[in-house]
Protein backbone atom coordinates (compact mmCIF):
# COMPACT_ATOMS: atom_id res chain seq x y z
CA UNK A 1 0.00 0.00 0.00
CA UNK A 2 1.29 3.20 -0.76
CA UNK A 3 1.80 5.98 1.67
CA UNK A 4 -0.45 8.06 1.14
CA UNK A 5 -3.24 5.20 1.16
CA UNK A 6 -2.49 4.28 4.42
CA UNK A 7 -5.46 5.57 5.98
CA UNK A 8 -7.54 2.92 4.55
CA UNK A 9 -5.54 0.22 5.93
CA UNK A 10 -6.32 2.39 9.21
CA UNK A 11 -9.74 2.03 8.55
CA UNK A 12 -9.58 -1.53 8.14
CA UNK A 13 -8.26 -2.31 11.15
CA UNK A 14 -10.06 -0.25 12.72
CA UNK A 15 -13.51 -2.06 11.84
CA UNK A 16 -11.96 -5.11 12.44
CA UNK A 17 -11.42 -4.34 16.09
CA UNK A 18 -15.05 -3.32 16.52
CA UNK A 19 -15.62 -6.89 14.93
CA UNK A 20 -13.37 -8.24 17.34
CA UNK A 21 -14.98 -6.72 20.32
CA UNK A 22 -18.57 -7.33 18.82
CA UNK A 23 -17.61 -10.89 19.04
CA UNK A 24 -16.36 -10.62 22.72
CA UNK A 25 -19.23 -8.87 23.70
CA UNK A 26 -21.43 -11.30 22.65
CA UNK A 27 -19.33 -14.34 24.15
CA UNK A 28 -20.21 -12.11 27.45
CA UNK A 29 -23.58 -12.09 26.43
CA UNK A 30 -24.24 -8.46 26.53
CA UNK A 31 -26.74 -6.86 23.84
CA UNK A 32 -24.10 -3.90 23.73
CA UNK A 33 -20.70 -2.79 23.20
CA UNK A 34 -18.83 -0.45 25.93
CA UNK A 35 -19.81 3.49 25.05
CA UNK A 36 -16.36 4.86 25.79
CA UNK A 37 -14.72 1.90 23.42
CA UNK A 38 -17.29 2.94 20.80
CA UNK A 39 -16.82 6.22 21.29
CA UNK A 40 -12.59 5.64 20.57
CA UNK A 41 -13.62 3.01 17.63
CA UNK A 42 -15.64 5.69 16.08
CA UNK A 43 -12.72 8.42 16.58
CA UNK A 44 -10.11 6.26 15.08
CA UNK A 45 -12.73 5.51 11.95
CA UNK A 46 -13.49 9.42 11.76
CA UNK A 47 -9.78 10.35 11.87
CA UNK A 48 -8.55 8.09 9.22
CA UNK A 49 -11.37 8.65 6.74
CA UNK A 50 -10.65 12.78 7.15
CA UNK A 51 -7.37 11.66 6.27
CA UNK A 52 -8.12 9.78 3.31
CA UNK A 53 -10.18 12.76 2.64
CA UNK A 54 -7.71 15.31 2.66
CA UNK A 55 -5.41 13.41 0.84
CA UNK A 56 -6.97 12.66 -1.96
CA UNK A 57 -9.04 15.56 -2.40
CA UNK A 58 -7.09 17.39 -5.05
CA UNK A 59 -5.20 14.20 -6.94
CA UNK A 60 -5.56 13.96 -10.23
CA UNK A 61 -7.30 11.59 -11.93
CA UNK A 62 -8.41 10.83 -15.24
CA UNK A 63 -12.13 10.19 -14.54
CA UNK A 64 -12.86 13.14 -12.27
CA UNK A 65 -12.27 12.32 -8.24
CA UNK A 66 -9.56 9.87 -7.48
CA UNK A 67 -11.10 6.92 -5.74
CA UNK A 68 -9.34 6.97 -2.79
CA UNK A 69 -11.58 10.47 -2.50
CA UNK A 70 -14.76 8.71 -3.36
CA UNK A 71 -14.21 5.78 -0.98
CA UNK A 72 -13.29 8.13 2.24
CA UNK A 73 -16.36 10.48 1.25
CA UNK A 74 -18.70 7.40 0.68
CA UNK A 75 -17.37 5.91 4.04
CA UNK A 76 -17.90 9.45 5.44
CA UNK A 77 -21.20 9.35 4.06
CA UNK A 78 -22.54 6.20 5.17
CA UNK A 79 -20.75 5.89 8.71
CA UNK A 80 -23.91 5.28 10.51
CA UNK A 81 -24.67 2.57 7.59
CA UNK A 82 -20.91 1.25 8.32
CA UNK A 83 -21.10 1.19 12.07
CA UNK A 84 -24.74 -0.35 12.35
CA UNK A 85 -23.36 -3.75 13.30
CA UNK A 86 -20.96 -2.28 16.20
CA UNK A 87 -25.09 -1.31 17.49
CA UNK A 88 -26.87 -4.19 16.19
CA UNK A 89 -25.25 -7.35 17.32
CA UNK A 90 -27.29 -9.21 14.53
CA UNK A 91 -26.01 -7.44 11.80
CA UNK A 92 -22.91 -9.80 10.20
CA UNK A 93 -19.73 -7.01 10.28
CA UNK A 94 -19.30 -8.82 6.67
CA UNK A 95 -21.51 -8.85 3.52
CA UNK A 96 -20.14 -12.42 2.64
CA UNK A 97 -23.44 -14.08 2.33
CA UNK A 98 -25.31 -11.90 0.07
CA UNK A 99 -22.18 -11.90 -1.68
CA UNK A 100 -22.01 -15.86 -2.12
CA UNK A 101 -25.57 -15.37 -4.01
CA UNK A 102 -23.81 -13.17 -6.72
CA UNK A 103 -20.58 -15.02 -6.89
CA UNK A 104 -21.87 -17.55 -9.85
CA UNK A 105 -23.47 -14.83 -12.45
CA UNK A 106 -20.45 -13.10 -12.16
CA UNK A 107 -18.49 -16.11 -13.15
CA UNK A 108 -21.11 -16.92 -15.96
CA UNK A 109 -20.75 -13.43 -16.83
CA UNK A 110 -17.27 -13.11 -16.85
CA UNK A 111 -16.98 -16.64 -18.62
CA UNK A 112 -19.33 -15.81 -21.37
CA UNK A 113 -19.12 -12.26 -21.70
CA UNK A 114 -22.66 -11.59 -20.76
CA UNK A 115 -26.95 -12.61 -20.05
CA UNK A 116 -28.25 -13.02 -23.48
CA UNK A 117 -31.23 -11.60 -21.68
CA UNK A 118 -31.89 -9.19 -18.46
CA UNK A 119 -35.27 -11.44 -17.88
CA UNK A 120 -33.16 -14.69 -17.63
CA UNK A 121 -30.62 -12.85 -15.66
CA UNK A 122 -33.44 -12.10 -13.24
CA UNK A 123 -35.63 -15.71 -13.03
CA UNK A 124 -31.97 -17.32 -12.49
CA UNK A 125 -31.18 -15.12 -9.08
CA UNK A 126 -34.93 -15.14 -8.14
CA UNK A 127 -34.24 -19.30 -8.15
CA UNK A 128 -30.60 -18.93 -6.35
CA UNK A 129 -32.11 -16.31 -3.84
CA UNK A 130 -35.02 -19.09 -3.00
CA UNK A 131 -32.84 -21.76 -2.70
CA UNK A 132 -30.48 -19.77 -0.68
CA UNK A 133 -33.47 -18.73 2.06
CA UNK A 134 -34.59 -21.89 2.33
CA UNK A 135 -31.29 -23.85 2.78
CA UNK A 136 -30.85 -20.87 5.63
CA UNK A 137 -34.05 -22.17 7.14
CA UNK A 138 -32.69 -25.36 7.26
CA UNK A 139 -34.56 -26.69 4.64
CA UNK A 140 -33.00 -29.08 1.82
CA UNK A 141 -32.99 -27.50 -2.06
CA UNK A 142 -34.57 -30.18 -3.17
CA UNK A 143 -37.43 -30.41 -0.58
CA UNK A 144 -37.73 -26.77 -1.99
CA UNK A 145 -37.82 -27.33 -5.09
CA UNK A 146 -40.56 -29.40 -5.31
CA UNK A 147 -42.44 -27.27 -2.92
CA UNK A 148 -42.32 -24.69 -5.17
CA UNK A 149 -43.13 -27.14 -8.49
CA UNK A 150 -45.94 -28.28 -6.81
CA UNK A 151 -47.61 -25.23 -6.09
CA UNK A 152 -46.87 -24.73 -2.86
CA UNK A 153 -43.81 -23.11 -2.13
CA UNK A 154 -41.64 -22.69 0.62
CA UNK A 155 -42.22 -19.00 2.21
CA UNK A 156 -39.82 -17.44 5.35
CA UNK A 157 -41.86 -16.70 8.42
CA UNK A 158 -43.33 -13.36 8.43
CA UNK A 159 -41.11 -11.68 11.38
CA UNK A 160 -43.10 -8.21 13.27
Amino acid sequence: MRGWQKWAGTVIDVLRDIAKAVDQARAAEADQLDPDLLADLRARYDKAVTWGITTNRYRDWHKGNHPGFTLAQRLKDKAEQVWLFARNFAIPWTNNASEQALRSPKRHQAGSGYWRRTDTLRDDLRVRSYLASSRNHGIRAIDAIHCALTGNPWLPPITA
